[in-house]
């Protein structure tokens, strides 16, 4: 009475009986499954802690992202615009993603500003887009801007930007802003949200 072959015996003899060129294809496969196994393996030992919220800077624009875990927050680009002369902060522009996933430049300035005017935009050459306050806390007052595919374009494409507020004397002054380093953290800032948003790309990135 003969013996039942082992698993490994009738594999072998399965792969045996099988074509030349698939009998490559099939050995080709199970080098690279069992290298990619090895190799993701091999990248969680080496990468150290991947979960730890980052800071980079790009010339006149910081770019912070959270943890993976923090879900219901975003990267967040922001600068601060700072008066030279009297070398205090005037301004604060921080551009994220709201819960609703669209991206808004939020604006604090002082609280010594005229509400009614609102706040004026100057991108470049365009004309003054001018957009209402949504609050005001002991921070400052706060425009939060819809970006856009108009304002992102501008966004990209100007080196020159500003804003306007009213002073408590109806005198409207102008805050410019660099736009130094923008358009690397907003590439940095679309490839780590969208590394966020998917477990497959944090998983190879």
């Amino acid at each position: 009475m003969s013996e039942t072959p082992s698993v490994p015996t009738r594999m072998a003899n399965a792969i045996s009986d099988l074509p030349p060129v698939a009998t490559r294809i099939a050995a080709a496969f199970g080098v690279l499954v069992i290298g990619g196994l090895a190799g993701w393996i091999g990248r969680g030992v080496l990468a150290g802690p991947p979960d730890v919220p980052t800071m980079q800077v790009y010339q006149d624009w910081r770019l912070l992202c959270p943890t993976s875990k923090d879900k219901g927050v975003s990267c967040e680009m922001s600068q601060s615009v700072v008066n030279q002369q009297a070398h205090m902060q005037v301004a604060r522009l921080v551009m994220l993603k709201e819960k609703d996933k669209n991206t808004v430049l939020a604006i604090t300035v002082p609280l010594d500003v005229l509400l009614e005017p609102g706040m004026g935009l100057k991108l470049g050459n365009d004309q003054v887009r001018v957009f209402q306050y949504r609050t005001c806390t002991e921070e400052g007052c706060v425009a939060v801007i819809p970006v856009d595919d108009q304002i992102e374009g501008a966004f990209g494409k100007v080196q020159d930007a500003g804003i306007a507020v009213a002073q408590l004397n109806g005198k409207a002054v102008e805050l410019p802003f660099s736009m130094k380093g923008y358009v690397e953290a907003r590439k940095a800032f679309l490839s780590n949200e969208a590394k966020r948003g998917s477990w497959w790309r944090r998983l190879w990135s």
